[in-house]
């Protein structure tokens, strides 16, 4: 299962019965919803039983709450964050939810490269791209806390990110992103991870962009958690511009190629 081509804001994917009552929330995506605007970027609200994680918080604190009010969804309910990587658009939203869990302390699963100064090199004139400066204060705040990521880490029961994944096939990143606005330092996104989940149908995995590639991320999850199929794959895939043959070895690594 993976995003279709239709809004998705607001759907709900039925439960996964390993994990009791868990649901699957796209809060923030490219287009607009019912009640809901759209905006460049990504943000999902996971139930599972009472655990509520969100995977990634859109461009926007004030786009992130609006959604989540109109969808009935209380952001005071957050008990962990997990971000793909720390691109604005996937990242632009944690002071919404500092702000929502006020008198809590919230964990934030992140790669350390995920708060790394980066550009985007893809237009004329070279623009940031990174973390905004707003979320990394809320990050640096009372009510989150940094868990740094670079190997596989556990989330709740059930719910494991990724970490890094290793680059062994070569898959393009999606764009021209650099380290410094010079463009003379090359980002490969190290930082990017997946979400995955342990279900009796199977693992579900919630990507961000997945700028690592489908392939090397199937990899990854595949050399980790063992022998249980995958079941369903949601999120961006960052595939809009690829060519005939990548599409190709993409989808055979889908089916288990």
């Amino acid at each position: 299962m993976s995003l279709g081509c239709s809004c998705s804001i607001g759907r709900r994917w039925p439960s996964y019965d390993t994990l009791s009552g868990m649901h699957l929330t796209v809060v923030v995506e490219n287009r607009a919803g019912p009640g809901c605007s759209g905006a460049h970027g990504f943000a999902a609200w996971l139930e599972a039983g009472p655990a509520v994680v969100l995977v990634d918080t859109g461009p926007d604190p004030d786009l992130l709450a609006q959604n989540a009010t109109a969808l009935g969804l209380d952001l005071g309910r957050v008990e962990a964050v997990v971000l793909s990587h720390g691109h604005d658009d996937h990242s632009g939203g944690l002071p919404a939810i500092a702000q929502a869990v006020a008198g809590r302390r919230v964990p934030v699963f992140l790669h350390p490269a995920a708060i790394r100064e980066r550009w985007s090199l893809q237009h004329a004139v070279p623009h940031a791209i990174g973390m905004p400066e707003a979320a990394r204060s809320a990050l640096a705040g009372p009510a989150l806390e940094a868990q740094w990521t670079e190997q596989a880490t556990a989330i709740r029961p059930g719910l494991r990110c990724t970490g890094a994944i290793p680059r062994v096939s070569c898959e393009d990143v999606g764009a021209r992103f650099a380290c410094d606005v010079a463009g003379t330092v090359p980002d490969d996104i190290p930082d990017d991870q997946a979400l995955v989940l342990t279900t009796t149908a199977g693992l579900v995995i919630i990507t961000g962009c997945c700028h690592a590639g489908l392939i090397n991320t199937l990899a990854a999850i595949r050399l980790s958690w063992g022998e249980h199929p995958i079941r369903a794959v949601i999120g961006g895939l960052h595939l809009h511009k690829a060519r005939a043959d990548r599409l190709a070895r993409t989808a055979a690594a889908a089916r288990g190629g």
